[in-house]
């Protein structure tokens, strides 16, 4: 059982609050869903809409179509009005959307300016309305009211309040609470990346705002004290990551958050990264290109600029969680082996994960064990003799921190010797090199296969994805099977590096190979037959800035070629 509210008015109407309070109580009452943030980059008018899919089990997808829509403005009624389920309401502004059966039009901005003297409450008062037509608990609604708006709660309770009572009962049968109270979260993606940075020992953040990294740095910033963070909003990207740099030479476990704009500026310092072997997590949340592009809207379009970004050959490591709670592993996990092999890692999202709901179950940090990899006191006193860059069978030098020891702990941005003294000599060169690039053996086994589903794809039609798309993916795949049982859903979620004999060997059986992405390109497409010879049949591509929906796959894979 599911259903489907969509919430839509214009930039500064507040359509996110109205869509967090929602979430929030349909939460507390124990459903699982999904919240899908849209936005216009700007800061009145344009359209703002926040679509809640309520269901009685995990969701990692929005839906194209509502059950349920309340509109703010006639425009957004135009605009959305053509996207109702059969038997779907409508909670309008009166005036709003055109009359009918299961149209209910209030005058929502006049009672909110002359009941409550708070023009801005009109949302709310239609909020109470969808309230009551959904069937839930005026007290909850309420509650979660108090914690979005805070000292401001009191008339948009009251706003509440009149929305309640003059909407029909409840018209819904809802699900029975799918789990208690205390075993679950409910969090967006930016959460889960800040989460997991905390967890996996984050102690610097640098960055300079672009939507949609700037979600994780604000997220860090509010806790920073807290967890005994430091938060910088640099003047430039440039300063960011060199300022990351410098806080990974002192030993503190550092990240950057940005977007593509953002990461093309940090480029330099990537490679400066990989030269200096220092490690660092670089947030990249996904966004429309080129340039300025589309701001706040969604894409998949970084992945081949993440992997050969930067000047020279380096290791690093690449992956693009799933889901919000993977997002969460996946940060720990980035940190963990970036500090392990003294690389770069880049986390891959985009704005729809960044800014989705979702319910997940109690985050456990347990599952992603961290390590310390910087010498300790003890051990680098107990060394007559230090190198910085010395060769070893894994290519990952002794790491210590400078200004501890007697041992000075040099590094620099030209070719070095193993001490990490300049050097022109080009055996020294030829070792560095290749000693660099030995730890991708080592981070080659700690990366994850990608998951099938089913686990045998003989025969099948693959639908092939990364990040993001995966709940779309599941569901499209399982509704094309509940019609023809001959199709599967292969996701990666590492990117680089990986086994790619062993992907051939998982997709050898399939049929065909159809990839699914948010570029045109279809850049996991061109990676795949690059490193296995592979080559996807087709490619769904979605690169308007939405995201996908099942119902966009399901239309596109039986679509004619």
């Amino acid at each position: 059982m599911e259903l489907v509210v969509r919430l839509a008015g214009a930039a500064g109407q507040g359509i996110q609050s109205l869509g967090e309070i929602l979430a929030r109580s349909l939460f507390r009452s124990g459903f699982f869903l999904h919240g899908e943030l849209s936005y216009h980059s700007r800061i009145r008018g344009g359209e703002n809409a926040f679509t809640v899919r309520l269901a009685d089990r995990p969701v990692f997808a929005t839906r194209r179509d509502a059950d349920l829509l309340v509109v703010l403005t006639p425009e957004m009624g135009r605009t959305w009005g053509e996207r109702l389920r059969p038997g779907a309401w409508v909670v309008a502004e009166e005036g709003a959307f055109p009359p009918g059966p299961r149209v209910l039009g209030l005058p929502a901005l006049r009672l909110a300016r002359e009941k409550l003297g708070l023009p801005l409450a009109q949302g709310v008062v239609l909020l109470g309305a969808a309230a009551r037509l959904l069937g839930l608990d005026l007290d909850r609604v309420g509650a979660a009211v108090r914690e979005v708006f805070g000292a401001k709660s009191e008339p948009n309770l009251q706003a509440l309040a009149l929305g309640w009572e003059l909407a029909p009962p409840q018209a819904w049968e809802l699900p029975s609470p799918a789990f208690a109270a205390g075993t679950h979260m409910l969090l967006t993606g930016g959460q889960a990346v800040g989460a997991g940075a905390i967890a996996a020992g984050c102690r610097y953040l640098a960055s300079y705002p672009m939507t949609p990294g700037t979600p994780v740095m604000e997220f860090l910033a509010q806790r920073a004290e807290r967890y005994g963070l430091v938060v910088e909003q640099a003047e430039d990207e440039i300063a960011a990551i060199n300022m990351a740099l410098g806080a990974a030479y002192a030993g503190a476990r550092a990240m950057v958050t940005t977007s593509g704009g953002g990461f093309a500026l940090m480029v330099e310092g990537l490679s400066l990264a990989g030269m200096i072997e220092t490690p660092v997590v670089i947030h990249l949340g996904q966004r429309p290109g080129p340039a300025t592009g589309l701001p706040t809207r969604t894409a998949q379009e970084n992945l081949l600029f993440a992997l050969y970004a930067g000047h020279g050959e380096f290791p690093r490591y690449l992956t693009a969680p799933a889901t919000p709670e993977a997002a969460f592993y996946a940060t720990m996990k980035a940190f963990e082996l970036a500090e392990a092999f003294q690389v770069p890692a880049i986390l891959l999202t985009d704005q729809f994960l960044v800014d989705s709901y979702v319910v997940v179950p109690a985050l456990d940090p347990a599952r992603v064990p961290m390590r310390e990899h910087i010498l300790s006191l003890e051990e680098i006193a107990q060394m007559e003799h230090y190198e910085r860059f010395a060769l070893t069978s894994t290519g990952v030098s002794p790491r210590a921190v400078p200004g501890l020891s007697p041992h000075l702990v040099l590094v620099d941005s030209d070719e070095h010797d193993f001490y990490g003294r300049i050097t022109e000599d080009l055996a020294i060169r030829k070792a560095m090199v290749e000693k660099r690039l030995k730890k991708e053996e080592g981070l080659r086994e700690a990366t994850d296969l990608p998951e099938a589903f089913p686990e045998s794809l003989r025969g099948r039609t693959v639908l092939l994805g990364w990040g993001s798309t995966f709940g779309a993916l599941r569901e499209a795949v399982e509704a094309l099977n509940a019609e023809e049982d001959r199709y599967a859903h292969v996701h990666f979620q590492d990117l680089w590096p990986l086994r790619w004999a062993e992907v051939a060997e998982l997709l050898e059986p399939a049929r065909e190979v159809i990839t699914v992405e948010g570029n045109v390109w279809g850049q996991l497409g061109k990676l795949l037959r690059q490193e296995t010879g592979i080559r996807p049949m087709r490619h769904l591509a979605r690169y308007d800035g939405r995201p996908f929906t099942p119902e966009d796959v399901v239309e596109g894979v039986r679509r004619a070629p």
